[in-house]
């Protein structure tokens, strides 16, 4: 597939590099050589210094036959008309990134016509929605759903009160309609304190078992993955107050989800105006115009007794040194947004256990459009070290109409097959299955297998 992104920031040179690694041709259009020097030097791609709304630039690309074009830059007008311009120009499929979600409510206008945008992604919105996800989920890591929701992914830590430690899955007796699809286990401690926390990240068979301590990822049916907390002990607590540090264009989308469903919102930002402007926007929220960083202050606000505190400002040294601060006030279940991947592995040592990244999460959606064909890429898990990918089974595919025990000798060791979907029907993965031509199958795989798998399939 050809590409075409206007954008050389954080999450232009992101999907570029994502999209290169997956043999795709990709051309990074920006006005600043320096971001796209940045870019070359980190991904085979192509770059071309210059403007998305120049049309003559985009009409020239054209000879390069476009399958798509993504324009990424930080201003929403920039993005809608080199949209526009393309479109017009002939490129057959546009995404646009926006902060202004106002843009993707069609009750009045449908802007997806006006400016012939055929997708439209808002990071901030997109993260809001994430972090409502794990706030409604209770001490899950990650909730993802697919096939329409008619399957939920969830990632637990087992509690120490776990006593089956001994017993395989084959023997463990789980839900019917749900299966374990990933373990990330700690590896021994090491006695050098400096070094970073090891994991084995597992990709579990039926002899396999569950300890202590390990993030357990589950995938099956949406009402049954919602027993997965009480089969393994997973305490769960409803969220009814949460503090919001930062009044960004997500803290502003999550605070409306949340009030939506009847949770008490406080807000603290230290910017006096856009007080103001929070307070007339969200006048069911608590707006405190107050330094989040003033430990004092955090405790005057009784922060340990919110059941979560979110920190969502736009610097990422900001947000860590609050959730630290917070975190040394007694708050429990910290969320903090991060747009420095490196950052993550650092406030997962801190025991801070839920992240967020726009530039992540827009990401993935955004591939998970732009991808076509025989597989398609959906999540990814611990920094690429293992991936969800949607796989439609062609009629060529040499393993349709054999049982699934029988495949296993015949299919990489670290994959799954979870989900498979025939004819509208979602049925979760179990030996008895049988794939066949026309199916499109979720599977659990490393992505070193991409190209395999497209073959086998």
């Amino acid at each position: 597939m050809n590409v075409v992104i206007v954008g050389a920031g954080q999450t232009g040179r992101y999907i570029a590099s994502k999209l290169s690694k997956e043999d795709h041709n990709v051309v990074l259009l920006d006005k600043d050589p320096k971001k796209l020097e940045q870019a070359a030097w980190h991904s085979d791609i192509a770059t071309k210094e210059g403007s998305g709304v120049d049309w003559q630039l985009l009409d020239n690309l054209l000879e390069l036959s476009p399958d798509l074009f993504v324009a990424l830059t930080d201003d929403d007008s920039t993005n809608l008309v080199a949209c526009t311009t393309a479109k017009n120009l002939g490129y057959p499929r546009t995404i646009a990134r926006v902060r202004d979600n106002r843009y993707l409510n069609r009750t009045r206008l449908d802007f997806g016509r006006l400016f012939d945008v055929d997708e439209f992604i808002c990071p901030e919105l997109l993260v809001a929605n994430e972090i409502h996800k794990y706030m409604i989920s209770p001490n899950a890591l990650r909730v993802e759903s697919f096939a329409h929701g008619a399957v939920q992914l969830r990632t637990i830590v087992i509690p120490s009160t776990w006593r089956r430690a001994d017993v395989p899955l084959m023997k463990l007796g789980l839900p019917q309609g749900m299966m374990v699809g990933l373990i990330r286990r700690k590896e021994p401690t090491s006695h050098d304190y400096s070094a970073r926390e090891k994991h084995e990240i597992i990709f579990p068979h039926g002899d396999d078992c569950i300890l202590p301590g390990d993030e357990l990822t589950v995938i099956g049916e949406a009402e049954v993955i919602q027993e997965a907390h009480a089969f393994f002990g997973v305490s769960q607590k409803t969220v009814k107050s949460v503090v919001i540090l930062g009044g960004s264009r997500t803290a502003v989308n999550l605070s409306r989800v949340l009030s939506a469903s009847g949770v008490s919102v406080r807000i603290i930002e230290i910017d006096r105006e856009k007080c103001e402007t929070l307070s007339e926007l969200l006048p069911q929220v608590t707006v405190i115009n107050e330094d989040g960083t003033n430990y004092e202050f955090l405790l005057s606000e009784r922060v340990n007794e919110a059941d979560a505190f979110v920190v969502s400002t736009r610097v990422d040294e900001v947000n860590v040194m609050a959730a630290l601060l917070a975190k040394e006030g007694g708050a429990k279940n910290i969320v903090i947004q991060l747009t420095n991947p490196s950052y993550h592995s650092i406030v997962e040592r801190l025991g801070i256990a839920y992240t967020a990244s726009p530039r992540i999460i827009a990401s993935e959606r955004i591939l998970a459009l732009s991808l076509s064909g025989t597989l398609t890429s959906l999540v990814s898990l611990y920094e690429d070290e293992a991936e969800i990918f949607e796989i439609h089974v062609s009629n060529q595919s040499s393993i349709t109409g054999i049982p699934l025990v029988e495949l296993g000798p015949r299919l990489p060791k670290d994959f799954l097959i979870a989900v498979i979907q025939n004819r509208g029907r979602v049925m979760i993965a179990n030996g008895n299955r049988i794939i066949s031509p026309g199916d499109t199958v979720i599977v659990i795989s490393n992505p070193k297998h991409r190209n395999e798998l497209k073959k086998i399939f």
